[in-house]
């Protein structure tokens, strides 16, 4: 009869086969060293930042598989959740009109009783299919972040992140499971305020300084307002500026930009974020060609009209 570390390791020998069906053996055995070789017990949350957008949390089978893929590999991404239109479903149902300023919502006392119910409850929905796929999975609503009023006048019970705890994290993947967040925060005087999910998971790619950085959507990258065409590679050194000036770049769009280039200004040079669908997670980890919308750094180029200038 087989141990269970003898199961484990026949487990991983499957799926890394499997992942030689979307990449070469070379580039999928490449990546894998490197994952595996990133977390080690000193620092066990440096393998990746998942950031899921709530419209994904619809895509619940398809999700769980893909970060069930990676549990199987033996790596333990850092996964954190917004959950925007389930609130926006369930406030209209009550006679509330969701308000934003900025790509902000507006939180009153009662938007944020409702949040702290969805959250917990799509909170509780992904771990339950984790779990139901054999992944051990570590619920964390609340505990990892914590804030001050982002302006209290202006948006409400608004956070701004002044300090990301990564104990309870590093805890989860300690134990074996993997930590699934939400992006609420208690202030200092012990008030819950709502933090939106994109500006939560940049402040903890800033703590953790991941290797890999990637937000989940349900559109597979970010598209062009006017063209309708996917942008494969934004180089936020030349073209965040007039990216920001476009008419179709506003709300949601506009603050995931922002707070993107802020994230990568913080981080080395060669990091990176990446745009996808929950399908496409094993080809953007796994394979050079990546798959989305890949949002780097990159270099600013200067023309000059003579070699003197």
């Amino acid at each position: 009869m087989q141990s269970s570390a003898q199961l484990a390791q026949t487990d991983r020998d499957t799926i890394t086969r499997l992942l030689y069906s979307i990449g070469t053996k070379r580039e999928v055995e490449r990546y894998l060293r490197i994952f595996s070789a990133s977390s080690h017990p000193g620092q066990p949350a440096k393998f990746a930042v998942v950031k899921i957008g709530g419209a994904v949390l619809d895509q619940l089978d398809d999700l769980a598989l893909s970060l069930s893929f990676l549990y199987r590999v033996g790596l333990y991404p850092v996964v954190l959740h917004g959950a925007g239109p389930q609130l926006n479903e369930i406030l209209e149902a009550e006679g509330v009109t969701p308000d934003y300023i900025d790509g902000i919502r507006i939180t009153d006392a009662k938007t944020l009783q409702i949040a702290r119910r969805v959250f917990a409850e799509e909170n509780l929905r992904l771990v339950t299919a984790l779990e139901k796929l054999g992944t051990r999975a570590r619920p964390i609503v609340t505990g990892v972040f914590t804030a001050d009023y982002l302006d209290r006048e202006k948006y409400g019970l608004v956070g701004k992140i002044t300090r990301v705890d990564k104990r309870p994290i590093e805890a989860a993947i300690t134990a074996g499971a993997l930590p699934i967040l939400t992006s609420l925060a208690w202030s200092n005087e012990g008030q819950l305020l709502n933090v939106n999910a994109d500006v939560a998971a940049g402040e903890l790619a800033k703590e953790l300084e991941p290797l890999k950085i990637v937000y989940l959507n349900d559109k597979g990258g970010l598209y062009h307002g006017v063209t309708g065409q996917k942008l494969d590679v934004i180089n936020m050194d030349e073209e965040y500026d007039s990216l920001m000036k476009e008419s179709w770049v506003k709300y949601g769009t506009k603050l995931k930009l922002r707070e993107i280039k802020e994230l990568l200004d913080h981080l080395p040079r060669t990091s990176s974020v990446a745009i996808i669908s929950a399908d496409s997670l094993q080809k953007e980890l796994f394979t050079d060609s990546g798959a989305g919308t890949l949002i780097r750094r990159g270099y600013k180029l200067f023309k000059h009209s003579s070699i003197d200038a």
